[in-house]
């Protein structure tokens, strides 16, 4: 009786373990499928997390251009579906960050368009957006969120940034045209130096010519001031000259009266004369009688002759005696000739006294006219009294005109002095005007070279300068799939280890009488075959069920297959060398693993302690297996990791066989042969 119950509790106890072996083989599929699928795509579902996002920002006016970035921003992403954004007022906002509705909020501050737009003036205010996120409610998504913020103020940034370039760009062209214009200019002025140089000369030779004049103009000024000296005092006596001579003049005005009258008198009785000398004909009775002389000369001539031819010589020396006589005396007197001079005389006297009668009369008029200086005399005096005190004024301004032209001499010549200076001055400021034009010629021509972008072009560029060219080697379109390499690696060795587990406490308990299980190989034949069939399930549903990409198909499947069986070999041969106590080691390797086989960061971000242990951990090798498998092959790399999942399999498989003898001596080996 007792053994019909120990033979019916074996058989319930074979078929529990049957129904756990068949349970064990989905562990690897609940565990990587329930995980995977649950987070397989989540940026996808972004959506539905609710951010909150308030905009205080209002608009303002500057130079006719209306700010109002706030209202942009949130328009913008309106649009965007990527997270779950709800438009709320601030106080909505901070209640559902504290609370259970909003993961995190996005504050546009009142004054953002404000700074932005203050900014073109120099007022460099930086605008900010307020980030606030609830890591304590998901620390994943918080990151999410926040790198959302970081898209909105990149976004703006680019928005400023092209603004900005663009202003400054339009500025660069506005200085280039003014150095064409300044070079313009400067072209201009070297022109108008040079004209000036050749003024600056000319005027230089005239100051110098005037300075000279100046200096003769002083010399003249002098001589004028010691002539204008003696003219005063010339003027001084004729003031006193005429001061005697107008004394003269009214004591002598009786006498003139008399004079006048006297002249007057004079020119009458000279013309009674002149007409008594007409009337008697003196000049025509002088010349008749000396014309009678002349005939009685002529006759006595003629009686001397006769008496030369007279007979009585008595009478006849007598009478030419007295002829001769009288011939000697008409000729010693030379009566003749005196009446002709004393007719012509007369002649001569008349017209004297005609003159003379001219000059009473002219007399008469100048008494007359004396008698009206004597009047104007008192006028003459005054005109030289002015005269005389002009001349001294004339006097004083001479000699301060001297001392101030040889002042101007003086300033004159500073002055030529200084227009020499002024003309070496612009010479050289023609060769810098030269060298001025020269240079922004230059500088304008060289701008003209650089600037070959367009406004709009270069503002596009700088707001986006870099273009990624996503050459993404071994791609990998999901989430889930960029984990599934670590989680697979995870679930077959969780499967592996349960599988281990049942397969010794079958054998400790002796339920199954077979001795197919008896044996080390063939137990490990047979977990290997369970092992797999596990693999081939969650393979199965990965790639059908939730469409994993991989490069090779087959080779995934057989990738999983040979990694649960590597697995499975580490666990038996360590509990089959050191009994069950191998399985909480397995665990504890199971626990390191997760650390240290890089699994979700790269390897290189773990802890020290981690690092040291990652190569001699058989996962580190499967994870990048499978990556390669899911997402790109590189064969040789692939091959290395096979060879040293292989290594490891041999390792435990003949190590933990030969461990187990070692410990239980040779009548183990009897008990349990191959």
């Amino acid at each position: 009786m007792e053994e019909i119950k120990e033979t019916d509790r074996k058989k319930a106890l074979f078929r529990m373990i049957c129904i756990v072996m068949v349970a064990l083989l989905f562990v690897p599929l609940l565990y990587s499928g329930i995980y995977l699928s649950a987070f397989w795509d989540p940026y996808s579902r972004f959506d539905k997390v609710p951010v909150a996002f308030v905009n205080q920002d209002q608009p303002v006016v500057r130079d006719g251009k209306t700010y109002h970035l706030g209202q942009d921003i949130q328009d913008s992403i309106e649009d965007n579906k990527s997270i779950g954004w709800h438009f709320v007022s601030y106080d909505e906002a901070k209640r559902g960050i504290r609370g259970a509705t909003y993961y995190a909020l996005i504050v546009i501050p009142a004054d953002f368009s404000k700074k932005i737009a203050e900014a073109k003036k120099g007022k460099l205010e930086r605008p900010s957006i307020i980030y606030e996120g609830n890591k304590g409610k998901n620390y994943v998504f918080a990151q999410v969120s926040q790198r959302a913020a970081e898209n909105i103020k990149e976004k703006i940034t680019g928005t400023i940034q092209k603004e900005a370039v663009k202003a400054l760009t339009k500025g660069l062209y506005d200085v280039k045209d003014s150095l064409k214009d300044a070079s313009d200019g400067a072209h201009d002025l070297q022109t108008g130096t040079k004209k000036l140089a050749a003024g600056s000369s000319r005027l230089s030779a005239g100051i110098h010519d005037a300075a000279n004049g100046s200096q003769k103009l002083q010399d003249g000024l002098e001589k004028a001031a010691a002539g204008q000296t003696k003219l005063s005092t010339g003027l001084n006596t004729l003031v006193d000259g005429l001061e005697q001579f107008k004394g003269g003049i009214t004591q002598s005005a009786s006498d003139i009266s008399v004079l006048s009258e006297g002249a007057k008198t004079v020119s009458n009785r000279l013309q009674q004369l002149t007409t008594a000398i007409d009337q008697a004909n003196l000049s025509q009775g002088l010349t008749a009688s000396a014309d009678s002389i002349s005939q009685l000369k002529e006759a006595l001539s003629q009686a001397s002759s006769l008496l030369e031819k007279t007979n009585d010589p008595a009478s006849i020396a007598r009478a030419r005696e007295i002829v001769a006589q009288l011939i000697t005396t008409m000729n010693d007197q030379d009566l003749e000739k005196r009446l002709t001079t004393s007719a012509s005389a007369a002649d001569d006297l008349i017209s004297i006294l005609k003159r003379l009668k001219r000059g009473a009369e002219k007399v008469a008029e100048g008494t007359k006219a004396l008698e009206s200086a004597a009047q104007g005399v008192d006028q003459l005096l005054d005109g030289a009294k002015k005269l005389q005190s002009g001349s001294h004024d004339l006097q004083k301004g001479l000699n301060t005109a001297a001392n101030k032209t040889a002042e101007l001499t003086t300033g004159l010549t500073k002055l030529e002095t200084g227009a020499k200076q002024l003309n070496a001055g612009i010479d050289s400021a023609n060769q810098g005007a030269g060298k001025l034009q020269d240079g922004l010629k230059a500088g304008y021509e060289k701008m003209n070279d650089h600037l070959t972008f367009t406004v709009e072009g270069i503002s596009n560029y700088v707001k986006n300068p870099l273009a990624i060219k996503d050459k993404t080697i071994n791609k990998v379109k999901y989430y889930g799939e960029g984990l599934a390499p670590y989680f697979i690696s995870l679930s077959l060795w969780l499967g592996a280890m349960l599988i281990n587990l049942v397969l010794s406490l079958t054998k400790l308990t002796d339920v199954v009488k077979t001795k197919f299980l008896k044996t080390y190989f063939r137990t490990f034949i047979s977990g290997s075959i369970l092992v797999m069939i596990q693999a081939v399930i969650l393979s199965l549903v990965l790639v059908f069920g939730m469409g994993i990409d991989t490069v090779n198909q087959p080779l995934f499947f057989l990738g999983n297959m040979f990694i649960s069986v590597v697995f499975f070999t580490i666990m038996y041969g360590l509990t089959y060398a050191i009994g069950l106590i191998g399985t909480p080691i397995v665990f504890i390797l199971f626990i390191l693993q997760l650390a240290s086989s890089g699994g979700t960061f790269p390897i290189e971000t773990a802890p020290k302690f981690f690092r040291v242990l990652s190569p001699f951990f058989p996962m580190t090798y499967t994870v990048e297996g499978l990556r390669m498998i899911t997402s790109g092959i590189t064969a040789s790399r692939l091959m290395t990791i096979t060879t040293i999942l292989a290594v490891f399999l041999l390792i435990f498989l003949i190590g933990g066989y030969i461990l187990n003898r070692v410990f239980n001596g040779r009548r183990t080996i009897s008990e349990n042969p191959l």
